[in-house]
């Protein structure tokens, strides 16, 4: 009898993907239309893109009645109920006069004095580098080298401060970039607004809880 017949060898499932992709990246067909074969062998799959999750934009309103809802938590048992979102939000913005108005702020000042751990270090943190930045841009004389106010210089419309603020919200790894550019939008009013509110904040914090 004769030599028996060879077996065929068996491929790997993970080569005969590699192969396919090195011959689909030579044909030009790169990138998010690449295609990449299944473990069949057979069935192409083309690669999906990620889509950035669309980010909740919170109404003032909302923030406005958590607090008052804070505030009367004793004699409305149940009406409140701690949200770690809308206490980061009204943190963000509670230099804001138009998203928290003067009697939202006075209430949160309360709810300050309650703040326990790294909210609290973090809440005292921003705050100090609100004095120090609107301090420093005092010393200069308000004024930049042309003559011109910061808010003269980066002129916003209210949807480019809208889109400002929700930028704002979406990325924490530019928070300083983020304040620092919003800072110089601001009119000369509104700068010192956010310094007396900051001052407040850091009192507020020091005081025994």
């Amino acid at each position: 009898m004769g030599s028996k017949a060879r077996k065929k060898k068996r491929v790997a499932k993970h080569i005969l993907v590699a192969h396919e992709r090195k011959r689909l990246e030579e044909e030009g067909r790169s990138g998010p239309e690449l295609a990449v074969v299944s473990p069949t062998g057979t069935t192409p799959i083309k690669k999906k893109k990620k889509r950035r999750k669309k980010q909740h934009i919170k109404d003032p309103k909302e923030a406005q009645s958590y607090l008052s809802a804070w505030k009367y938590r004793d004699a409305a048992p149940g009406t409140w109920k701690f949200n770690k979102n809308t206490q980061s939000w009204l943190f963000r913005h509670m230099y804001d006069s138009e998203k928290t108005p003067k009697a939202s702020f006075a209430i949160l000042m309360d709810y300050l004095q309650g703040l326990k751990g790294s909210s609290r270090e973090w809440a005292n943190e921003d705050a100090v580098k609100r004095v120090v930045r609107y301090k420093e841009w005092e010393k200069k004389g308000a004024k930049t080298d042309d003559g011109a106010s910061d808010a003269e210089q980066v002129s916003s419309t209210p949807e480019e401060k809208e889109k400002v603020d929700d930028d704002n919200d979406d990325d924490d790894d530019n928070d300083d970039v983020n304040a620092d550019n919003k800072f110089k939008g601001l009119s000369d009013h509104d700068k010192r607004k956010e310094y007396k509110r900051a001052r407040k904040v850091v009192e507020t914090l020091k005081e025994e809880s």
